[in-house]
């Protein structure tokens, strides 16, 4: 019990002392980044620190591979890792930092709800105008993407300077419609003319109609410059299973290198662990931003069965 309480606080200052630093290094380069703006200091000190928040929300797990790291190799240097893996087994080691690892699971797995609240956040601090004054919404309905751009968005005088959308299927534009001459009516957003592209042929419209409902509670609501609004269909469940479990196996497979029995011995190749922890760091972050069109679900099967023989063969040597 006492061994299990030291463990616990050794892994918590590891954490601490990674999760100060990284946010010390995100600060920085924001508070450099944001410099040039036309803003007030307090507001690009506010802006800066919350950009580092959210770079924490995007990438979470540099920060569990940072701590489980310093955290090894502290207790490696006193010679402490030996002890430990002569008294505690893997399964009492992972009871240990299990409420870390679900933690960043859970982080994962909201990541983008977390980074959108934080931009929110930061709208708050600023003018909206300041943020910028172009908006592209793209919403997802099957096989076809529409995507609705509108820019030059003066809020003071309820003007606005072009709306420009277009629908694709397979890669391919079938329908598209752009205008200037557009007014607020209420809430909503309408067209006095507009030049339309369909079957390849491209005709004007001269005659008024609503092109966006409730433009104003869109604008202000939402403040990031890609809005993503997808449909909700009979997949959301097996891409949410997915998601989890691919996160898991990495967060386990990371655990477990770290764990591992080899890294007591002192004649242990340090590069080679290196290579390896950050090998499966790169392939986690670039595995969820690939997005096949024909192949998913193949392509989701075979990630998760590279993840999956990665973990017993690391299991395998304890």
């Amino acid at each position: 019990m006492i061994l299990s309480l030291y463990l616990t606080r050794k892994f918590l200052k590891a954490f601490m002392i990674c999760s100060a630093l990284s946010y010390s290094i995100f600060f920085i380069f924001s508070l450099m980044g944001n410099l040039g703006e036309k803003l007030s200091f307090k507001s690009i000190f506010l802006i800066s620190n919350l950009n580092a928040f959210q770079i924490f929300s995007y990438i979470p797990s540099h920060l569990f591979i940072l701590s489980l790291c310093l955290f090894v190799f502290n207790l490696k240097s006193k010679n402490e890792l030996i002890i430990i893996k002569e008294y505690f087994v893997l399964k009492k080691l992972f009871l240990i930092i299990f409420p870390i690892l679900a933690l960043f699971i859970f982080v994962e797995f909201e990541k983008e709800k977390i980074s959108t609240t934080i931009e929110k956040i930061k709208s708050n601090l600023i003018n909206s105008k300041k943020i910028g004054d172009k908006k592209i919404f793209i919403s997802l309905d099957g096989n076809t993407k529409k995507y609705t751009i509108f820019s030059g968005y003066d809020q003071d005088n309820s003007f606005i300077n072009q709306y420009l959308s277009f629908e694709s299927q397979k890669q391919k534009i079938h329908r598209g419609e752009i205008s200037t001459n557009l007014y607020l009516k209420g809430s909503n957003l309408f067209s006095k003319g507009s030049t339309v592209y369909e079957k390849n042929n491209f005709h004007n419209e001269n005659f008024d109609k609503r092109i966006f409902e409730n433009f104003q509670s869109f604008w202000n609501r939402n403040t990031e410059t890609i809005i993503k609004h997808k449909i909700i269909n009979a997949n959301s469940g097996y891409y949410i299973l997915h998601s989890i479990f691919l996160s898991v196996l990495f967060y386990f497979c990371i655990s477990m290198i770290f764990f591992s029995k080899k890294l007591v011995d002192r004649g242990m190749n340090i590069m080679k662990m290196f290579l390896l922890v950050l090998s499966m760091f790169l392939y986690y972050l670039l595995i969820t931003k690939i997005m096949l069109n024909n192949f998913q679900y193949l392509f989701h099967f075979i990630s998760i069965m590279i993840l999956v023989l990665t973990f017993f063969n690391i299991k395998k040597y304890e």
